[in-house]
């Protein structure tokens, strides 16, 4: 088995919806056997979140004290390393022992690319993974190191086809998806005395960093896909809920008139047992994509969206090219307008329950770890190791 060093964006944001899109891959690779290191660096000034103090700070203390628990809680038993770029300090490793994991380690897996060390050339093996399809190509993320792996691997899985508008920078990206544990996620029927009462939901950042100009084309956010739905929730006769992170109130109230019933995602992520018990009690996730996988036809689909099917809860979500790779229909369903986010939610309600079983179907089979995890390790060591850049 590998020496994996994993790099990611927990300690800074120990939020249960940020934390489950990268621990999936610690635990995935831990159960497959592999010998793996956490570790991340703190990026910039101010980046670690405190959720009970709700306030940023340069101290990862509450972050760290959030995944210990969380590996605890899954009997995970994974060295954790945090270093601060500006002072040098570390936690959980000195730095001549945090150097020497990096350099006897078979691979450096960063996902999300929001590290980048100057140690990790150390690693003969290095691969990215992005998560942020188009913002990552254009630079908005991931640009320190973005030359210096041997593999790419991205969540935009129509990068470089036909049809796909994400600039390649020159690089091959590997298509994957987000992998999830399914064996940590409940299946019990939502609201099973009455199945129908329990609300389509989901969790999202409502404008995250805001859009961007490219090229003269603007490219946005979920929060104006959001809005051109319009009253769609009046027109299903269903609830829809939105738990939503930085949403103003201006913002909230315009959705509150058109239908939704919004809380805030801070009332259902704080902690990783609150978290799945709204997905597990949800109908189904009802969502958008950002705006920018949408124009560009990024093929994207959401690490949220595989917990929910992980669940067996089907998704319902705004197509960003995923439908040219992935079944849809039962258990995923795609829409582009309106009316086909109507025709989904019906059809849905209509075989609810053979809409879970695909779910759960979908989830173990295309998005579990056991097939993700060893098909992107593959790729990987097909490349040629080398400690000098590309």
């Amino acid at each position: 088995m590998a020496r994996i060093v994993v790099c990611g964006y927990m300690i800074r944001h120990p939020l249960a919806g940020n934390l489950m899109a990268y621990f999936h891959y610690l635990l995935g690779l831990y159960r497959l056997g592999h010998r793996v290191v956490y570790m991340e660096e703190s990026g910039w000034p101010s980046s670690c979140y405190d959720p009970v103090r709700k306030e940023y700070g340069d101290s990862p203390s509450a972050g760290l004290r959030i995944v210990r628990r969380l590996m605890e809680d899954y009997r995970v038993d994974i060295p954790l390393c945090y270093f601060h770029r500006e002072s040098g300090d570390t936690w959980g490793m000195e730095p001549t022992e945090m150097r020497r994991v990096i350099a006897d380690a078979d691979l450096l897996l960063n996902v999300g690319g929001v590290c980048w060390l100057s140690d990790f050339l150390l690693c003969q093996r290095r691969a990215l993974v992005d998560m942020d399809p188009f913002f990552t190509q254009i630079g908005r993320f991931a640009i320190e190191g973005l030359d210096e792996y041997q593999a790419y691997f991205t969540y935009g899985a129509n990068i470089g086809r036909t049809g796909c508008q994400i600039p390649t920078r020159g690089k091959t990206w590997l298509p994957t998806v987000p992998p999830v544990v399914p064996e940590i996620w409940a299946t019990k029927s939502a609201g099973s005395e009455n199945p129908g009462k329990a609300p389509f939901t989901t969790v999202a950042n409502w404008n995250a960093y805001g859009g961007v100009d490219y090229e003269g084309v603007r490219y946005g956010q979920k929060d104006q896909e959001f809005l051109a739905l319009g009253d769609l929730p009046g027109r299903t006769g269903h609830k829809m809920e939105l738990a939503l992170a930085n949403a103003d109130s201006a913002a909230t109230q315009e959705l509150k008139r058109s239908g939704w019933s919004v809380v805030g995602a801070a009332e259902v992520s704080n902690d990783i047992a609150t978290y799945q018990k709204y997905i597990a009690e949800s109908r189904g996730e009802f969502t958008v994509a950002k705006n920018a996988y949408v124009k560009t036809n990024s093929g994207w689909f959401s690490d949220r969206s595989v917990c929910y099917l992980a669940s067996g809860r089907p998704v319902i979500m705004q197509d960003t090219g995923f439908s040219e790779w992935l079944p849809t229909g039962e258990g995923v369903l795609a829409f582009s307008t309106v009316d086909e986010a109507l025709g989904c939610i019906e059809q849905v309600n209509s075989r609810y329950f053979a809409n879970c079983r695909t779910a759960r179907e979908l989830a173990e089979e295309i998005f579990g770890y056991r097939a993700v995890l060893p098909a992107m390790l593959d790729s990987i060591w097909e490349h040629r190791a080398t400690q000098v850049s590309i």
